[in-house]
């Protein structure tokens, strides 16, 4: 069983986990050895995304090798040269759920922000790690297009050197 799901997510100074079409351009300017993402993707034993994330990853080359992943949809996707990839069409919290025996280690939700919100709602993430960048994007994809009822509890904010900052939330739902 998963010893954490965490939502693992950089977002823009106004909500947007990427701007118009998807794009995350905004990133490259913030790229950084201090967050230490090798050190996250050591913890990780397998990925969960919605297929708008997979299909946009794939148009980039799958970064991820052979490590498991589950796709939310309903769709007959493509599978990702030499990936090990899972589809699921049951609910997010039922897919998340059934998918943590997979790996001992943490999973990580990598996006979008249905399958993040939707994961919240539903009880299947304990924690949000987010990277605030500093940068308005004005519109694009947001990382909550409603409303999150649960309880965030602040656990960590660390201020990087290049004006990032990564907030994490413990998550109850009420």
């Amino acid at each position: 069983m998963a010893s954490e799901v965490v939502a693992y997510v950089a977002v823009s100074l106004d909500g947007y986990i990427a701007g118009e079409g998807g794009t995350v351009t905004f990133l490259e300017e913030f790229g950084s050895e201090e967050y230490n993402f090798h050190g996250f993707m050591d913890s990780i034993g397998a990925l969960v995304m919605g297929s708008a994330t997979y299909e946009q990853i794939l148009g980039w080359g799958w970064p991820y090798g052979e490590l498991p992943s589950l796709v939310l949809t309903s769709r007959d996707l493509d599978v990702a040269e030499e990936a090990t990839i899972s589809f699921s069409g049951e609910s997010t919290g039922e897919a998340i759920r059934s998918y943590a025996d997979i790996t001992d280690k943490r999973i990580w939700i990598v996006g979008g922000g249905r399958v993040i919100l939707d994961g919240l709602h539903q009880g299947a993430i304990n924690l949000l790690e987010m990277y605030l960048m500093p940068v308005a994007l004005g519109s694009g994809v947001p990382l909550f297009p409603e409303a999150f009822t649960g309880t965030l509890s602040l656990i960590e904010s660390k201020a990087f050197s290049n004006g990032v900052v990564r907030l994490r939330y413990s998550i109850s739902n009420s």
